[in-house]
């Protein structure tokens, strides 16, 4: 089976990081240019030369005609996608874990103060590829921030992951960062698979919220 020999190459890690981005620059390119030149034509347009390359791996392995199905398919979810060119195995449908604790360093402090946000998980099925996000929400005039942070899977053990948080506010950015006083909501989902994907062995192992607040 080619896909162990692609495990050990650690090609997982690398096509994960490949990231929506990535793919979206495929999805354009074949929708403006086509796929006259093959692989590495196609591959050129990812501006990294490691994403370059992974694309191109992955194409040759799969064959164009099917690496461009596949990249149709995979609605911009790169778990998806990696699993398909069978570069990350496919997570299994019973991976299980729960979120236990989410806390704030420290729980409140004047806009500037930089917060360490802990999130504590338990994992009791090993779990495949996926993610795990973290979105904030604060009071009128703070623009809502959300991010994932793809992973290849955790075994079953308890982990916990620190999300550092400057408020420090920029008004000069576009748009301008504000942190106006007040509390903020910070939800954590912990997936396999991509967060809310519809496709095969995406799960969301657990989802809950934490706070913090900005003082005077």
């Amino acid at each position: 089976e080619p896909r162990l020999v692609k495990e050990e190459l650690g090609l997982c890690s690398p096509c994960i990081q490949l990231s929506e981005q990535g793919i979206n620059i495929l999805l354009n390119q074949i929708l403006n240019v086509g796929v006259v030149g093959g692989c590495s034509k196609l591959c050129s347009a990812i501006p990294s030369k490691a994403g370059a390359t992974v694309c191109d791996l992955a194409c040759i392995a799969v064959g164009i005609k099917e690496f461009v199905s596949i990249i149709e398919k995979a609605d911009l979810d790169p778990f998806y996608f990696c699993e398909q060119v069978k570069f990350c195995p496919a997570g299994k449908d019973d991976a299980a874990g729960q979120i236990m604790a989410i806390t704030s360093d420290p729980a409140s402090g004047p806009a500037s103060t930089k917060f360490a946000i802990n999130m504590q998980f338990q994992v009791a099925n090993e779990t495949g590829v996926g993610e795990i996000h973290a979105a904030i929400k604060g009071p009128a005039g703070f623009q809502s921030i959300s991010q994932g942070f793809p992973n290849t899977g955790f075994k079953p053990g308890a982990y916990q992951v620190t999300l550092n948080l400057d408020s420090t506010p920029n008004p000069s950015a576009d748009p301008p960062v504000e942190f106006p006083t007040g509390s903020y909501d910070i939800k954590f989902d912990v997936c396999q698979g991509e967060c809310y994907s519809k496709h095969p062995h995406s799960i969301v192992l657990d989802s809950q919220h934490g706070n913090f607040t900005i003082t005077n």
